[in-house]
């Protein structure tokens, strides 16, 4: 068999996609003491007894993820680089999120005891103090073009910066935050599931 037809054989076009929200909530986070992460992508993350939110609808920039390495290389006597070994990496993602008047979009962005919700989930009052501490997790469900559900979960998510928001007439307003991955107790920084079938949308 001649390579041509070899690649006809092993490269399947429905393994190529691109990504896009599903319907409902397409970004969750918990701000219990000891949330429970999932462990598929077809699990719902509401109902009853959930402490899971919904953070609402994203910009149209979706969410990006960043990772960075340190390498350490050491050379020969002639200068040559014989071993290179990776020092560290760091795991960072940034995501920008619309629904700015929602309770959980505004204690995810000021902390969730710098905000006052009153009984029928009116935030009435919002008294920032610095960039909020909490370390949170965040879920992101993403219905690949290809029929497959994504899920990727983000344990352990603390807020390093925070963009500028434009108040002008016209413009969209915006929590524009970066964040930071950190591991969790299983040296994992962020985690992925997939379902075969993507799943209806978990609402709000």
């Amino acid at each position: 068999m001649n390579s041509t037809d070899d690649l006809k054989t092993t490269i399947n076009p429905k393994n190529v996609t691109t990504g896009g929200p599903v319907e409902g909530g397409c970004c969750y986070t918990d701000f219990s003491d000891s949330p429970s992460l999932p462990t598929t992508a077809s699990e719902s993350l509401v109902g009853e007894n959930s402490t899971w939110e919904n953070v609402g609808e994203l910009s149209d920039q979706g969410w990006t993820q960043s990772v960075s390495t340190t390498v350490n290389k050491f050379k020969g006597y002639h200068g040559t680089v014989l071993l290179s070994e990776v020092a560290d990496e760091e795991n960072t993602f940034k995501a920008e999120f619309v629904e700015i008047t929602r309770a959980t979009t505004d204690k995810l962005r000021y902390g969730k005891n710098n905000v006052t919700v009153d009984n029928d989930g009116f935030v009435s009052a919002i008294d920032p103090t610095v960039v909020p501490g909490d370390i949170v997790p965040l879920v992101f469900d993403e219905l690949l073009s290809n029929g497959i559900k994504q899920r990727t979960v983000f344990p352990r998510a603390k807020i390093d910066s925070i963009d500028d928001q434009a108040h002008q007439k016209g413009s969209l307003l915006v929590y524009g935050m970066t964040f930071t991955a950190m591991v969790d107790d299983q040296n994992r920084p962020y985690y992925v599931r997939r379902a075969k079938k993507a799943a209806t949308g978990d609402g709000e």
